[in-house]
């Protein structure tokens, strides 16, 4: 057993974050960086580990949820087996809890993890992962979708009385297998808006894809909106097997008018509201912080929320419709809950990002205990992203210039290729080893300040390497921008 104390630890973050993602994944992710007590280095990258990373560098390792244990696609074969015979120890955020169980558990007990922070709730933990099927986990905690950030609590927001919608709400309609649950952020629009015409409200409500809004056009759609509509996150249905999924969406390919009724007695009415996988979610907290008054449906939104003193409730048949519309228009009294939402909510400490965090190295602290893990000499940050950079250079370069070869060796007129039917197969054979020393040379020029100016040089002055380089470059940009 490994005494650690108050040491920096050294932990991996393995993610896929792309910058159109959605921002709170960005958040999430890189809240590790800013507010662990410990050295977090972020690998964004898909399938397989860079050969060069060193594992045995790390005392921890985080895999974050946007990566999908659960297929090849995001972590490879050979990544889960360099995961398994990792000796520290193993923790796995993953959000959607509701879906591809078993697979995922499957994959959770092959690469022997140590703890999973997810959605589910203390009471349907257990049912949802099984501590049979994943033996090595020990820690199974519940945390939230999402977090507030520092940037929620410094967005400015517009007066009450200055906004021109009074109601607003943009959802996408989900597909049949998530359960009755998933069925209201669609439902609750349709029902708005039929009773709203009674009371003139001026309503700016959709669940179409192309009227989804995103960034900071959110945001201002958002400040613009005296009350935002809203239904708890997750899901009524955990579908263990993914039978329920496949079967719904290949009926749905062939009749696709079929009503949610149908689906559910056809093939999920016994397990519908079994697992009530229902959770807060982060748009919550981005109203909240907007000065937005929330016009929610009734629910726990995870203990956070609590109706008439965060959010005005509605009933799910709108029976009360009237007098959610008194709160609307009432401005005294939808600013006493706007702002006791925002008091308590979104300036409580144990909502923001450090606490989650937080919650992530006290984990540590317990659990590294037992684990019995020596790092020599840990990556410097310019080391890792040299590491990473080497790594995207060749797995985006690498199958280009090999296709590029191959198109130019077709060319070859058919006597030649036939007389050496190994010849495609012998020059990939030696191009592979040449190119890794030049994708070195290139990240090594790129660092070096004295090589980059030459570099510089070359590419912006000489006029004989200009047409060249410059080609090169812009295919390269293809390729390594995807």
């Amino acid at each position: 057993m490994a005494a650690y104390n108050d040491r920096k630890l050294e932990v991996l973050l393995f993610c896929d974050y792309k910058g159109a993602t959605a921002s709170t994944i960005g958040d999430h992710i890189f809240a590790f960086e800013k507010f662990s007590k410990h050295n977090v280095h972020i690998l964004n990258m898909l399938g397989d580990f860079p050969d060069e990373l060193n594992l045995n560098k790390f005392h921890v390792i985080i895999i974050h949820y946007s990566i999908c244990v659960a297929f090849d696609h995001f972590i490879s074969p050979s990544t889960r087996k360099r995961i398994r015979d990792f000796p520290g120890l193993k923790v796995v955020y993953i959000q959607d809890d509701y879906r591809w169980i078993y697979t995922t558990l499957s994959a959770l007990d092959y690469m022997r993890v140590d703890a999973i922070f997810g959605l589910a709730n203390q009471q349907i933990v257990d049912q949802v992962y099984i501590p049979s099927r994943i033996p090595t986990v020990k820690r199974r905690e519940t945390v939230l979708a999402g977090y507030v950030t520092d940037k929620l609590i410094g967005l400015p927001k517009k007066p009450y009385g200055l906004r021109t919608i009074d109601v607003g709400y943009r959802a996408r309609k989900l597909s049949p297998w998530i359960g009755v649950h998933g069925q209201q952020k669609w439902q609750i629009a349709d029902l708005f808006l039929k009773d709203a015409r009674n009371y003139n409200l001026v309503c700016d409500i959709s669940y179409k894809e192309e009227d989804r809004i995103y960034g900071d056009y959110w945001f201002d759609f958002l400040s613009n909106c005296k009350a935002v509509l809203g239904t708890e996150s997750g899901a009524s249905l955990c579908d263990f097997t993914g039978e329920i999924q496949k079967n719904v969406e290949a009926h749905l390919d062939s009749y696709p008018d079929t009503s949610f009724e149908e689906i559910r007695d056809l093939y999920f009415k016994s397990e519908d509201c079994k697992i009530m996988m229902n959770v807060i979610s982060p748009r919550c907290f981005e109203a909240a912080a907007l000065g937005t008054l929330m016009i929610l449906y009734e629910g726990e939104y995870s203990g956070v929320l609590k109706p008439y003193r965060h959010y005005v409730p509605l009933a799910k048949d709108h029976s009360n419709m009237e007098e959610v519309v008194d709160y609307i228009q009432d401005e005294k009294r939808a600013k006493d809950i706007i702002e006791c939402a925002y008091n308590e909510v979104i300036l409580n400490p144990e909502y923001n990002y450090t606490n989650m965090v937080k919650l992530f190295d006290n984990l540590v602290d317990e659990e590294i205990q037992s684990k019995t893990v020596i790092v020599e000499n840990a990556y410097t940050p310019s080391e890792f992203e040299q590491i990473t950079e080497f790594h995207l250079l060749k797995s985006k370069l690498t199958p280009f210039i090999i296709s590029l070869m191959d198109k130019h060796l077709a060319l070859l007129p058919a006597q030649i290729r036939s007389q050496n039917p190994k010849m495609v197969s012998i020059c990939r054979h030696i191009i592979k080893p040449i190119l890794n020393p030049l994708y070195k040379g290139y990240l090594f020029i790129d660092k070096n300040i004295i090589l980059s100016k030459i570099k510089n040089f070359l590419t912006q002055r000489v006029r004989v390497f200009n047409p060249i380089l410059r080609k090169l470059r812009h295919y390269l940009l293809i390729v390594v921008n995807g």
